[in-house]
């Protein structure tokens, strides 16, 4: 069993980069044609260095023992922090909006609010992996204090994409943990209240959700990017027009190869290459989970999940932009829209993945083992069949 989990998250994770390469190409082509005097694969020569960077990355996390995170989980935070105060120091930001969300190193734009993403992980499953046992305040209250430093520093920047990815991967953590739904309910209802308030605090971020309600009111303005994305999915069909072929991409889609990537692939693989494509996050998501549950300790099992959480919701909140479910919002579809820091971070999530499993406990044939862990607050609290 932990041989066909590792072989199902390596398979499907090279097959959703390699996708991503042909997207990104496919994206970007025309766009770079114009901005980069003719070099038509400038994206896709920096997107596959950034993809041969991931792979370094993702392989020394799978061969690392993910025990390491355990003892890295507080220096991680603390690096995770500092570098996104240097963000709202010296970062760089957007064109289209006031925001300081990357630090420039030379010709390179590094994320951190990506690193923060993957620190929340260790720090929350370590946290409840050692619930029961708590004695100190510090141990108690620090680890969900550095949390909350990590998502007010991101959604300072601001990046509430991102910050809402961190809240809702460390609520996730928190219940699987058996912490009380009550206390989880209520730090939500806390922070709602506060985003809201920082939301409509700037006309943009009010135009961006007015034009979520009727986007075709504003179809010149704040609604003109869902509208082409939803007119590039359409023209898809089922079978769609193939690859090279979608007409959005040639500047009628914003951010086509980046966070819009996924209206093109629909436009030119449609229906069923879309399909393929959600049907392949949902094994990866549904091994990950597996992962998790047959994972040898506790710290495993939590570290597992919320590695799986962060690339589920990732793409999910993507896809569900891209459709036009939820207003648009600053997150790329893991492993395949271009964007190094990203990519980093989710093959640094799959390769911890594959360090579970590997040393995963061991199947007693077609059925599922049930673990069982040392008798902390976890026991009982967490699926123990997937």
């Amino acid at each position: 069993m932990r041989r066909s989990l590792v072989i199902s998250l390596v398979v499907v994770s090279l097959l959703l980069a390699f996708a991503g390469v042909l997207m990104v190409f496919s994206s970007s082509a025309a766009l770079a044609y114009v901005k980069h005097d003719g070099d038509s694969m400038y994206f896709l020569k920096r997107h596959v260095i950034n993809l041969a960077v991931a792979l370094a990355v993702g392989a020394f996390c799978a061969f690392a023992d993910y025990r390491l995170w355990e003892r890295l989980a507080w220096p991680a935070a603390i690096v995770a922090v500092g570098l996104l105060i240097a963000t709202l120091v010296v970062g760089v930001g957007s064109y289209a909006a006031p925001v300081h969300r990357w630090l420039k190193i030379g010709r390179f734009f590094f994320q951190p609010s990506e690193l923060a993403k993957l620190a929340t992980v260790p720090v929350l499953a370590k946290y409840l992996a050692r619930r029961g046992y708590h004695e100190s305040v510090y141990e108690k209250w620090f680890p969900l204090a550095a949390v909350v430093v990590m998502f007010a520093a991101v959604a300072a920047e601001p990046d509430f994409s991102m910050a809402f990815l961190i809240a809702v991967t460390a609520f996730v953590m928190l219940f699987l943990g058996g912490v009380r739904l009550r206390y989880i309910v209520g730090a939500g209802a806390l922070v709602a209240p506060l985003l809201a308030i920082m939301v409509s605090a700037q006309k943009y971020r009010v135009s961006r959700l007015m034009s979520y309600i009727d986007p075709w009111r504003y179809a010149r303005g704040r609604g003109y990017q869902v509208i082409q994305s939803l007119i590039a999915l359409g023209s898809g069909g089922l079978v769609g027009k193939g690859l090279g072929a979608s007409n959005q991409k040639l500047f009628y889609l914003p951010q086509a190869h980046t966070d819009f990537v996924y209206a093109v692939l629909g436009e030119e693989f449609g229906f069923i290459g879309a399909a393929l494509v959600l049907v392949a996050f949902a094994v990866l998501v549904t091994v990950g989970f597996k992962t998790a549950a047959r994972a040898r300790d506790p710290f495993g099992r939590y570290l597992a999940a919320g590695m799986t959480t962060v690339i589920g919701l990732g793409a999910a909140v993507n896809l569900c932009v891209v459709t036009g479910l939820i207003p648009t919002t600053g997150i790329p579809l893991p492993f395949i829209s271009y964007g190094g820091t990203s990519l980093a971070a989710t093959f640094a999530a799959v390769g911890i993945l594959i360090s579970v499993a590997r040393r995963s406990g061991v199947d007693t044939g077609f059925g599922y083992a049930r673990y069982t862990a040392p008798p902390t607050s976890l026991e009982g609290t967490f699926v123990d069949y997937v």
